[in-house]
Parts: C-alpha cells; sequence; structure tokens
C-alpha cells in the first residue's frame, strides 16, 4: 500500500475452511469499491482443516490482506488482540469468519463514529437458533443492566471503533461479549445500530456450553468487581493511559477471579438447577395449547413443501388434538396429521384419499354425497 491504511479489518477463522473463500469474496468487493485505503488482517487461529492454506491463497490473489496463523487454537477473543496488535489504522472493524455476518454494513457504521468511539452492531433478525438466541437475549439484558454500558447485543461481530478505545481491554477469554462494557468504563462513548445477520451456510458454530454459558458467567462476575473498583487516568497521555489502564485492568480482573470463584462455582450450579426445573418436564402440569400456527409448522414439518388445508381442534380422550390437512406437492391424496395440543409431538400421521376426505366433508355438512363422487 502507498499510504498508511485509514481502516484495519480483523477477521479470526478457526475451521471455516468452507467460508473462507465467500467471506474473503465479499468482504474485498466492498473494501475494492467503498473503503480502498484498507488494510485487512485475516487469522487462523489453529485450526485443524483447510482453513490456513485456504487463506493463503487468498493472500496471493488479494495483496491488501495479510494471514497470521496461531500454532494452537487460541479462541476468538485471543485471535481478535493479536489481530488488533498487528495493525495500524486509526479505526478497527471486527467481523466474524463464519460469513453470518455482512459485509456491506461496514459501510454504513463508519459515518456513526462521527458522534461515538464504538459502534455495535445489533442483530435484529438473528438467524440462530431458539435457544441460542434465547439465552443471548436473557444474558445480554444481565449484562446490560449490570454493567451500564446499554447494548443489546454485545455478541454480534460486527464492531467498529478508534484505536485508543484498544487500550480498555482487558485479555479475557469472553472480551467479544464485554468490549462495549469494558469501552464505556473507560469512558468512551458506544452506541449500536441494526446490522444484517444471515444463516451459516457451511460448518458448524463453535460455541459450547462451557464457552457460551459458564465462562462468560465466570467474566461476568470479575469485570462486574472490576468496573465498581476501576479508576480513571485523565492526566496521562492517551498512549501512556491506555498502558495503564491494560495493566491495571489484568492485576484487578486477576484479583476478583480469585476473590469470586467459590461464588461463582456456586452461582453457576444454581443457575443450572434452575434450567433442569425449567426445562424437565413435570407430571400433571397443565400448559397453555399449542396455537393454529404452531400446529400447522408441525405439520408442514412433517410434509416438506406441503400446502395446509382444512384445521380443527377437538377433544379426544380427555386430551386437545390439533387434526391438520396438508396437500402434498404434487398428489391428489392429503395428508392428515394428528397433534397432541399440549406438547407439540405428533400423535398420528396417515395418509387420506381425495374420497375419504370428500366423505368427511360431506358429513360434517350434513348432506350426502354426489353420486359421481362416491367410491367404486
Amino acid at each position: 500500500m502507498n499510504s498508511a491504511p485509514s481502516l484495519a479489518v480483523v477477521v479470526p477463522f478457526f475451521n471455516e475452511e468452507r467460508n473462507v473463500w465467500e467471506v474473503c469474496r465479499e468482504l474485498r468487493a466492498v473494501l475494492d469499491r467503498e473503503l480502498s485505503a484498507s488494510e485487512v488482517i485475516l487469522i487462523d487461529d489453529g485450526s485443524s482443516d483447510r482453513t490456513g492454506a485456504n487463506l493463503d491463497e487468498v493472500a496471493v490473489r488479494w495483496p491488501a490482506c495479510r494471514v497470521f496463523h496461531l500454532g494452537e487454537n487460541q479462541g476468538q477473543s485471543a485471535a481478535l488482540l493479536f489481530g488488533f496488535g498487528r495493525s495500524i489504522a486509526p479505526v478497527i472493524v471486527t467481523m466474524d469468519g463464519d460469513g453470518q455476518n455482512d459485509p456491506r454494513d461496514i459501510v454504513r457504521l463508519l459515518p456513526l463514529l462521527e458522534d461515538a468511539d464504538m459502534v455495535v452492531g445489533v442483530r435484529v433478525e438473528r438467524q440462530d437458533s431458539w435457544m441460542r438466541r434465547r439465552i443471548s437475549r436473557v444474558a445480554n439484558s444481565i449484562r446490560s443492566r449490570a454493567l451500564g454500558d446499554g447494548v443489546s447485543d454485545a455478541g454480534c461481530g460486527l464492531k467498529v471503533f478508534r484505536r485508543a478505545v484498544v487500550g480498555a481491554f482487558i485479555p479475557i477469554r469472553t472480551l467479544y461479549s464485554f468490549m462495549p462494557a469494558l469501552a464505556v468504563g473507560a469512558g468512551f462513548r458506544v452506541i449500536e445500530t441494526p446490522v444484517n445477520h444471515r444463516p451459516r451456510r457451511n460448518g458448524t458454530s463453535k460455541y459450547t456450553v462451557h464457552s457460551f454459558l459458564l465462562l462468560p458467567i465466570l467474566d461476568f462476575i470479575g469485570l462486574r468487581w472490576f468496573r465498581s473498583r476501576r479508576c480513571q487516568v485523565p492526566s496521562l497521555q492517551p498512549r501512556a493511559a491506555h498502558a495503564a489502564i491494560v495493566t491495571l485492568g489484568e492485576e484487578l480482573y486477576r484479583r476478583g477471579l480469585r476473590r469470586w470463584m467459590r461464588l461463582a462455582t456456586l452461582g453457576v450450579v444454581i443457575c443450572l438447577i434452575g434450567f433442569g426445573i425449567i426445562l424437565l418436564p413435570r407430571e400433571g402440569r397443565t400448559s397453555r395449547p399449542i396455537g393454529l400456527h404452531r400446529a400447522e409448522q408441525i405439520a408442514l414439518h412433517d410434509v416438506p413443501k406441503g400446502r395446509v388445508g382444512s384445521a380443527e381442534l377437538s377433544m379426544q380422550e380427555d386430551r386437545l388434538i390439533w387434526i391438520i390437512d396438508v396437500q402434498p406437492p404434487a398428489a391428489a391424496d392429503l395428508h392428515e396429521v394428528e397433534i397432541d395440543a399440549r406438547d407439540g409431538h405428533v400423535i398420528l400421521a396417515r395418509t387420506e384419499s381425495a374420497e375419504e376426505e370428500a366423505r368427511e366433508v360431506a358429513a360434517e355438512e350434513h348432506r350426502p354425497l354426489p353420486k359421481n363422487n362416491l367410491p367404486r
């Protein structure tokens, strides 16, 4: 590059061999068209597949990017911190390497830095599983209230911030979820804006219960204490101030973890017990019947690409049952699905001929069938 870059895009990859080319192709198209004075830092976080080799091939064809390989998997936060240290641009962009972030949103987020130090994307139509979205929503609500960052989706991989904000980060494994809270705690202004979120096309999520639930709980407790004990150093020059923040933050964080480890363990046990009580079925419990829309979804799942016909809610043997007719594609016969209205499980699914359907309709209308519709 002939001049210093004005923007650095840091993208960590871990076992994403099938996503590397598409992610880099989309990112390059946006940067070449809108943000040519940019540097791109691609990090192979100790992948065991061809992710590293694919990244090297991308670098050969794309001079604006640099590829770094970590010897073993260090985690997303460590990879991001490594990338921050290798960048020189005054503005940094982070995004995930799984292809769910849309690089076109970068162009929309950058102008918002005129009134803020960090802009965080919000996945308003998040393309993840129901359970993951639910846990994330609860965790974001608790974190935002307790740490006061005012952010509703801190785990979104798409973030844009000034280089000075990096000095507020401390090296914890769940840093990607606590960047806004640490930035706010250091006196930086953080705002959020909706961004596009796409379904994962290839590969599988790298998050587990350990990384998605347990580690954030432990780090949340440590950061809650760190926030209450943090001091500001306004008299230092910016660079020296950020160095002091990092050093102080590491020490306070270690003390907080040691002090609250036993309490955190107890809290985790209580949370797991609570989840078990909520999720495990209980004998004799009553629940609100599932609605028609949910019943139709279950029926369509049993008959893919079908078309919903009539629906009926009836009482059979002291239990409510949805009876949904589904017309399979390119088939004359109907598929009748009986669904338990309490828990949504399919009781019975059978194929119903056109003659049987006509006979049922006639019986319901209390009129005889036309002669030409009677079965032979």
